[in-house]
Order: C-alpha cells, then structure tokens, then sequence
C-alpha cells in the first residue's frame, strides 16, 4: 500500500471543498521571464478571475518565495513572505490583477547548482475560498 502525503491531501480537500462550494473562481501565477539572474528582479503577476454570479470578497492574498541561499559557504533555506490586497470587493464577473515585484538576492544559489526557486501565491476570497498557484523558475549567474 502506497503512502500519501498529508499535503497532497489537504490539497485535494480543498479542492473538493471549493468545489463542493460551487467555486468558479480562476488564479493564476504568470511570470514575465522564467529566467532571473542573482541580484535581479523577478517580475510577476497574480490574477484573479470571478466569472460568477455572486459579489464576492476578496479577504487578502499570500504570496511567498523559496529558495536556497549561500551563506558562510553553506546553503540555507531561503523564505520571504507578503501579504496583500486586504478585503478588496470583487464585482459579478470581475478580474483582479496583483503585480508582484521581488528582488532575488545576490547570494542566492543557482538553479544549475541544484537550488530550487518557487514563487507561490493563495488567495483567500471571502475569508475560506482559497485558490492558489505555484510557479517554479530558474536563478541563473549575471
């Protein structure tokens, strides 16, 4: 028998919950360049589409980036967190778009080295809907 990890299946409670709700609500991570040199800038851009019938809330957005940085020749964890867009109405239909602009740092491990850099975002709308997306890039040198 076969294990399963317990964050898969809170991933798949929740989307079954969101559509035993009768969510309709799309979320996206859309980044500019899937490349990005240590020390740069990555560009990015979460949206929010609500095609449905209903005025909804959107309580805030979460966003978080992971990766693995050098210090004192060793790597470490790298984790930044941010929170945004707090308690924004969401008319019938509407599409909500959240720049998102982050700088990756200079000491940051490379992805040809073997670090893995991930921009993730969650949406929580109307305080338990929480749509989310994760995007996965490369760091490269200057």
């Amino acid at each position: 028998m076969g294990k399963i990890k317990l964050s898969n299946t809170l991933q798949a409670l929740t989307g079954r919950f969101n559509r035993i709700r009768g969510s309709e609500l799309e979320f996206s991570l859309q980044v500019d360049d899937d490349e990005v040199p240590a020390g740069e800038v990555l560009r990015a851009q979460a949206v929010l589409s609500s095609p449905e019938e209903k005025v909804r809330t959107l309580s805030c957005v979460r966003i978080e980036l992971r990766g693995q940085v050098q210090s004192e020749g060793r790597w470490e964890e790298y984790v930044e967190q941010a929170e945004t867009a707090r308690d924004i109405p969401l008319p019938e239909g509407s599409q909500y778009v959240i720049p998102i602009v982050v700088k990756i740092p200079t000491h940051a491990v490379y992805s040809a080295d073997g670090a893995h850099w991930r921009l993730r975002a969650q949406a929580v709308v109307d305080r338990t809907i929480d749509p989310r997306d994760e995007i996965a890039f490369t760091v490269v040198g200057d």
